[in-house]
């Protein structure tokens, strides 16, 4: 057990690797394979959320069936909340051949890529890919439905 990798020397080596000079996206794509490296072996790899990845935000598309319509006012808050909380949510995705296909999080990821937090994301948004057994239209089309009705509404009097 002596040769043994403990988590303490994993840790330190990936420190190294990262401190070595690299472009930015040669960085975000070996965080990505890292990410899923650790997401295969984890214990919740049935849990999409296990796998947060960056994506180019040009390689995530907007579906043609968003039934989700958001008011102005929600808008702003929104906004304003991923540009001073950041993203907390990731954007939900369908992973296709050539691209990345939004199943919930459709104005998030409009969001991602105006002037402020675009910036700060420098191209990329934080994406979560729906399990592989849930492709087909019709699967994504639930999943929306189901993210949309499951926020349900907030009473802004009891907040």
């Amino acid at each position: 057990m002596g040769d043994s990798v403990t988590p303490e020397i994993l840790g330190n080596m990936i420190r190294q690797y990262f401190s070595q000079e690299r472009s930015e996206e040669e960085a975000i794509q070996a965080l990505n394979h890292l990410r899923r490296v650790l997401h295969e072996v984890s214990p919740f790899a049935q849990e999409p959320v296990d796998c947060v990845l960056w994506v180019k935000a040009d390689e995530v598309v907007a579906n043609d069936y968003n039934p989700n319509v958001m008011a102005p006012g929600e808008k702003k808050l929104l906004k304003q909340s991923l540009e001073k909380d950041g993203f907390t949510q990731p954007v939900v995705v369908s992973e296709e051949k050539n691209h990345y296909l939004v199943v919930d999080g459709f104005h998030r990821q409009v969001l991602g890529r105006e002037a402020g937090t675009g910036k700060r994301l420098k191209g990329w948004l934080p994406v979560v890919c729906i399990n592989p057994e849930r492709k087909g239209q019709a699967s994504r089309i639930a999943a929306t439905i189901r993210h949309n009705r499951a926020r349900g509404k907030h009473q802004i009097t009891s907040m």
